[in-house]
């Protein structure tokens, strides 16, 4: 395993600096005899993330962050793991996604981390993963595959946005009164920003998260969508709000003309009057 996270190379997973591994015979106490035995450290070092992990920033209510920077954790966060099931030769499944193993640097740009349980995709090997974000099917003991990480990443989505309540509400709820429920705070909060100038925009990134992250956590794994579409649909959503954004900004432009020429007008009738 230290070979292949050595090989790891993404903007959104934390790169291995270096380890060391060492062992040593000495003599050591067992079940009350002294033996003479060996004893083996492993020490992993890790690129530091000043930013911290991301579940220090989600309360139960909601994310302290901004809608831009939950978002930027959002995409950031799906292309790492896209990258990791897709290692060519070696896909990686990573086995314990939750908000404590995404770190954020001082950009706030997430970096997958703690790949200490990850497995290669389709193994069938025990794991722990972590309460909350594993999937019911693997709790009943079923093998691991890559939506094992997608249920992970779905529960994640929900938490970044709609706090660590937001998955307790999620399954208490249809699928379209969550979106609308999730979609209203969110018009609300960016409403009582009065420098807010991307509303509509970042409103449809909004509602595309909502709607991708309960298709993530769909109780049937074959409903889940991959990593792989969840990038592709964001990278859509960002192209259609590239071109609203465009389009905002043209209008925006075209009134001011008309304004102006307007001005012009009453100026030049004032002048001959």
């Amino acid at each position: 395993m230290f070979c292949k996270l050595s090989k790891v190379c993404h903007q959104n997973v934390v790169r291995l600096i270096g380890y060391c591994y060492e062992s040593q015979h000495k003599y050591m106490e067992l079940k009350g005899e002294l033996v003479f035995g060996q004893t083996v450290e492993r020490v992993l070092c890790f690129e530091y993330m000043q930013g911290g992990s991301l579940d220090k920033h989600i309360k139960d209510e909601s994310c302290g962050l901004e809608w831009p920077t939950c978002y930027k954790i959002i995409k950031g966060t799906g292309e790492g793991l896209n990258y990791l099931h897709s290692l060519q030769g070696n896909p990686i499944s990573h086995m314990n996604l939750k908000p404590g193993n995404i770190l954020l640097d001082r950009s706030m740009t997430p970096k997958i981390a703690n790949l200490g349980l990850s497995r290669p995709v389709a193994s069938t090997d025990n794991h722990d993963g972590t309460l909350g974000f594993v999937p019911p099917e693997f709790v009943d003991g079923g093998g691991i595959s890559n939506k094992f990480d997608v249920f992970s990443l779905g529960v994640i989505m929900i938490k970044i946005l709609a706090g660590n309540n937001g998955y307790y509400r999620c399954s208490k709820m249809s699928p379209e009164q969550f979106l609308e429920l999730v979609t209203e705070n969110w018009t609300k909060r960016m409403q009582t920003m009065m420098s807010y100038a991307s509303l509509k925009e970042d409103i449809l990134r909004v509602r595309t998260c909502v709607e991708i992250a309960i298709r993530c956590v769909a109780m049937d794994q074959n409903k889940r969508p991959t990593v792989k579409e969840i990038v592709h649909e964001l990278e859509e959503v960002e192209a259609k709000s590239t071109i609203m954004s465009h389009l905002t900004v043209q209008t925006g432009s075209e009134r001011h003309q008309v304004s102006l020429q307007h001005l012009k007008d009453i100026r030049e009738n004032f002048s001959r009057e």
